[in-house]
């Protein structure tokens, strides 16, 4: 598929995603201004301290998580997403809750020069490397943007999810990559009242995810874990603790998020 055709797809939706998901009650913002946190423990638990770093965020949609990385210390936080609409979002957001964070507007994979090299950390989350064909390209643009010795951070939805259908209770799609996934429906997990468009993704294995970093001189895989719940209720659910959803009559059968986090060796080490 052409990589435009499913870009300017993609972006399409999520400009409508943006333009609904900051009223919706799945956000709260009004909650968010007051406490300026929305990152949960998964998250929270494999960043490495913030204190006086340099943060970048991809695929930050409207900038909740973005503001949330700045008030856990870092100096510098950049909010990066490719949807206009979601940028506009964030600014608005940071203005409302006096944070210093900059939004840039970038396709994730068009790697920006002045920012290459530039992060201690490289944060990522939830319904991430899926809209785009290749896990390997997604690692090596968030690796370009980090400093030798800094630390890439991916919490996401794990790919055993994405086999099963939309009720979360057949296998509908295969584990591996065989291709794109063209789903065409209304509603968004934030807002139903979402008109229905096109979106494209894909299915990335674990391996698809582990291999661009094992195999590559410069990286190290420092930490890989895996959950069997979720901070999101997005399937009908029990709780296994408040705030761990669980699919419902598959409770504990599967992991539903997977957490990395990986080293860009300094150059003398390599």
């Amino acid at each position: 598929m052409d990589h435009l055709t499913y870009l300017e797809q993609n972006r399409a939706l999520w400009n409508h995603w943006a333009s609904l998901h900051p009223q919706s009650a799945f956000y709260n913002n009004a909650s968010f201004i007051e406490h300026q946190q929305s990152l949960h423990s998964i998250e929270r638990d494999v960043l490495p301290n913030l204190k006086d770093k340099s943060v970048l965020h991809l695929q930050c949609h409207f900038g909740q998580d973005t503001i949330s990385l700045a008030t856990l210390g870092a100096t510098r936080v950049v909010g990066l997403d490719f949807s206009p609409e979601a940028i506009r979002q964030a600014e608005k957001l940071n203005t409302a809750c006096g944070t210093q964070v900059t939004f840039v507007e970038s396709d994730v994979l068009q790697i920006l020069p002045h920012l290459e090299n530039t992060f201690d950390v490289v944060f990522a989350s939830y319904g991430v490397v899926g809209w785009h064909p290749s896990a390997k390209a997604w690692m090596d643009a968030a690796f370009a943007y980090l400093k030798p010795g800094g630390s890439l951070v991916l919490v996401d939805f794990h790919p055993v999810l994405w086999i099963l259908d939309e009720e979360f209770k057949e296998i509908k799609y295969p584990y591996f990559n065989t291709g794109v996934i063209i789903e065409d429906r209304a509603g968004s997990y934030a807002a139903p009242e979402a008109d229905q468009m096109v979106n494209y993704t894909w299915n990335h294995s674990i391996s698809d995810l582990i291999l661009p970093i094992v195999d590559h001189p410069e990286r190290s895989l420092t930490f890989f874990g895996e959950s069997d719940w979720s901070p999101y209720a997005l399937f009908e659910h029990t709780e296994k603790a408040p705030g761990q959803f669980q699919i419902k009559g598959k409770e504990g059968f599967f992991p539903l998020v997977y957490a990395i986090r990986a080293r860009k060796e300094p150059f003398e080490n390599v």
